[in-house]
């Protein structure tokens, strides 16, 4: 258990694959994701597209890195625009789109002299400064506005008034722990509170508060032992609307009829619906059995016998970040599913 008697990520993705209908894992389909990610994991394009999602991520590996991936993690969430619309920001000579676009949006209002790493700056700022860091170059506002307002505030309060305005002392409390880390930002911080119920029990995907856990370890590594978190792989990986779309392209995932009758352009899911559940429930579970395959595959498959272990937070990096590489042939092939919510 999580909290309150809330199943954590990877005993949820679990539960819900045992009683749900509409998502089922393909494990052939298991096996050949698996293949594929060692295979890249052996001829390095693993490396480079983990080395491709910090890109604009700080690389001090200090106080204000940490406070930087907590103001970024808090508005990590549904970059999609309404149709019509286009959230792009440039930075550094170069476009860029959805989260990378808030990252440029930030360092941009850094460079600027705007104090946003300030908790007394997150907790006071109002929603016209934040429509102007976060717009686009297109002059689209950011969607959710008011959502990333209360969301930024409620931050920079609970840095306040629990630990000394800076998030580096909540890492510390977790005394190196990366599932202590997560209980300590669920239990304090209201935004990263991604639950559900299904079938009767309360469930939790954790989509932003795990990769708030995954976003510190990587900006200490190599600067900071508070963040050598000694449990980082039991992490799962960041449940949202596109991975599971990806693995679903790569067969690893089966959607129903009454599932895909639900998704496509123009049509929505609700947050907490059972499709939806279902979806990053499966994600969850799927991305944990890859992980499993992968293990076995490094002890029984003389092709990937000189291989490292790859964990759950790398097999949704790559997945996602081949999505993006993909991302005309996949649209073509599966839908992706819209829910507009402050979980992802």
């Amino acid at each position: 258990m999580l909290i309150d008697e809330v199943l954590g990520p990877a005993e949820s993705g679990k539960f819900i694959v045992e009683h749900g209908n509409l998502v089922k894992i393909n494990q052939a389909g298991v096996r050949k994701v698996a293949e594929h990610i060692l295979g890249a994991a052996k001829d390095g394009s693993l490396k480079e597209a983990l080395f491709l999602s910090p890109e604009l991520h700080p690389k001090s590996g200090d106080k204000d890195a940490v406070q930087w991936v907590l103001l970024v993690d808090t508005i990590n969430f549904s970059f999609w625009p309404d149709e019509g619309d286009h959230y792009d920001v440039s930075w550094g000579g170069k476009a860029y789109t959805g989260y990378f676009a808030a990252c440029a949006a930030v360092n941009k209002a850094i460079a600027a002299g705007i104090p946003v790493l300030s908790a007394e700056w997150m907790k006071n700022v109002g929603r016209e400064e934040i429509d102007r860091i976060f717009k686009s170059d297109s002059g689209h506002s950011i969607p959710l506005l008011d959502d990333r307002v209360k969301a930024i505030n409620d931050s920079g309060k609970v840095l306040l008034e629990k630990f000394d305005g800076q998030f580096y002392n909540c890492v510390i409390k977790s005394e190196k722990s990366a599932q202590t880390l997560l209980k300590l930002i669920v239990e304090n911080f209201v935004s990263f509170r991604d639950f559900a119920e299904f079938n009767g029990q309360k469930v939790s995907l954790l989509k932003r508060a795990q990769i708030l856990v995954a976003d510190v370890y990587g900006s200490l590594q190599g600067h900071d032992d508070a963040g050598n978190f000694k449990d980082i792989t039991t992490i799962t990986m960041f449940a949202d609307y596109r991975v599971p779309q990806a693995l679903a392209y790569l067969g690893a995932l089966d959607y129903s009829e009454e599932l895909l009758s639900q998704l496509g352009e123009g049509k929505r899911l609700e947050n907490g619906s059972k499709a939806e559940v279902e979806l990053r429930g499966a994600s969850i579970a799927v991305c944990d059995e890859i992980v499993a395959k992968m293990n076995e595959l490094r002890e029984t498959d003389p092709r990937f016998s000189d291989v490292c272990e790859v964990n759950a937070m790398e097999v949704d990096v790559y997945v996602w970040g081949y999505r993006r590489l993909y991302a005309a042939d996949v649209e073509k092939k599966v839908p992706f599913h819209r829910t507009r919510c402050i979980y992802y």
